[in-house]
Parts: structure tokens; C-alpha cells; sequence
């Protein structure tokens, strides 16, 4: 499955093997082209292709051939999913200058109001969003519950989005948006954090929350659950939305 919502920024292709092995594939210029070139990437490495040509993958997961076409000026990446699958991924990872954690997609307000029940957001919190997208989440807190946020996000649209909602909402002496690599970022104030995250990002944020977050502060994440952290899990919901697509909620304590 390959997720939209990722700007294109060059014609550069890009892509990151997130699994823990080496992948190999098969490269070429269009469908027609009889003539393929076999690549193999290791664990964790990065492989670029800067001809500004759209190109043709293929690879094999349990036994059977995957094929899709990459488009310049697209990241992607490698990752094993849930069932033990090899998939291809736009996106994650595969920015050179910093990783990107998510694809753009906006939580549902109703997910959001029930993430922020969950956590039980006070005006005495100081609230963290990361990979804030539009800063909804940062903006809903602030204005039911009087909360003060920050979002970050690597995206200067988002973060001009965020400001400008902040703005009509009435809430930007509350809130502050961030345009940051969230793995660079100083987190430690935070009262609670919320995530919209792969689940391979979660795992790389783990030590950081570990690290930097107070004992007490909450963590809430949308439809992925944090690793190794089942012993800190205080409150799990399943939640519909609009469009009838079911969404879980996992709540943690430090």
C-alpha cells in the first residue's frame, strides 16, 4: 500500500529500507522496457535516483511479485506491516535532511475530542502534538480546555495552516507551532503528547519520550500502539468516524 500525501520537493526518487534485513529488487525505466536492474539495499540504508525519470520496482513478498511505479521527486520506503509482508511505503523516511515520521492525513475531529477526554486534558497542561499536521489537536485542546500546545511538523504549510487556524480560533496566545525535526526536538516540558505516527516511527520515538518526558506526563497515540510499553497503557477506546472507519486510541502514563 502506498499512502498520498506528501509533497513532491525535487525530482529526486528516494528510497529507505525500514526492515531489519536486506531487500531485494528490480529497477527499470517503464513497463515496456524489457531490460530490469537488480538492486539489493541493506537494513537502514538510503538509495537515490536522480535521473528525473519516473521508474518501474519490483520485489517479491511471501512469494509473490510486487510491482509499482515510483514518480521523481517522491520518497519511499521499505517496511514489513503487521502480517509479516513486505511493503513499499511513500514517505516515511525518506527525506535526506530529516525522517519523515507520517503521511499528512488529519485526524477526525471526533477522535480528536476523544483523545483529548482520554488524556484528560486541563488548562493546567502543557500539550505536545507531534507531526502536528494542521494543528487541530493543538487548537482543540486550547479552546475546550484552555490548554497551552505546541505542534511541530516538518511541513511549512502545515505549520503556516496551523497558525492561520490558530488565529481565526482565537487561541494563538495558547499555542506555538513549530517548524522542527521532531527527533531533534526539546519535548521535556510536555504534560501530554499526541501522535499520529507509523508504527516504525513510534518505536524510533520511544526512547526520546523515555528520555525526556517527567513521570505522570501522558501519551496518547492514534491507531498505533507504542512498543514495549504495555505495562504503561491506562486507557484504550475504539472510535468511528464520519465515514464509518473504525480508529483506536491507546493512552499511556510515564
Amino acid at each position: 500500500m502506498i499512502p498520498n500525501g506528501f509533497a513532491r520537493q525535487s525530482t529526486e526518487i528516494a528510497i529507505r529500507n525500514l526492515t531489519k534485513q536486506a531487500v531485494s529488487y528490480s529497477i527499470k525505466t517503464s513497463h515496456a522496457n524489457p531490460t530490469s536492474k537488480k538492486m539489493r539495499i541493506e537494513a537502514g540504508e538510503l538509495e537515490r535516483f536522480s535521473d528525473g525519470s519516473s521508474l518501474i520496482i519490483s520485489f517479491k513478498s511471501q512469494g509473490q511479485t510486487t510491482t509499482y511505479r515510483l514518480d521523481p521527486g517522491m520518497a519511499y520506503s521499505f517496511r514489513i506491516n503487521e502480517d509479516g509482508e513486505l511493503e513499499l511505503y511513500e514517505g516515511s523516511h525518506s527525506r535526506t535532511d530529516a525522517p519523515d515520521l507520517a503521511p499528512y492525513v488529519p485526524t477526525p475531529m471526533v477522535v480528536v475530542d476523544k483523545m483529548l477526554e482520554m488524556a484528560n486534558v486541563t488548562k493546567t497542561d502543557i500539550l505536545y502534538d507531534l507531526g502536528c499536521g494542521d494543528g487541530r489537536i493543538v487548537i482543540t485542546a486550547a479552546k475546550k480546555y484552555g490548554t497551552r500546545g505546541v505542534g511541530i511538523d516538518l511541513e511549512p504549510e502545515r505549520i503556516k495552516e496551523s497558525n492561520a487556524y490558530a488565529k481565526q480560533a482565537g487561541v494563538e496566545d495558547l499555542v506555538e507551532f513549530r517548524l522542527q525535526d521532531v527527533m531533534k526536538s526539546d519535548i521535556s516540558e510536555a504534560t501530554v503528547v499526541t501522535l499520529y505516527l507509523l508504527p516504525e516511527s513510534n518505536a524510533l520515538l520511544r526512547p526520546i519520550l523515555e528520555e525526556q518526558l517527567k513521570e505522570g506526563a501522558r501519551v496518547v497515540s492514534h491507531n498505533y500502539h507504542m512498543p514495549d510499553w504495555q505495562a504503561r497503557e491506562i486507557g484504550y477506546a475504539e472510535v468511528t468516524s464520519g465515514d464509518g472507519e473504525m480508529h483506536t486510541i491507546f493512552v499511556y502514563k510515564k
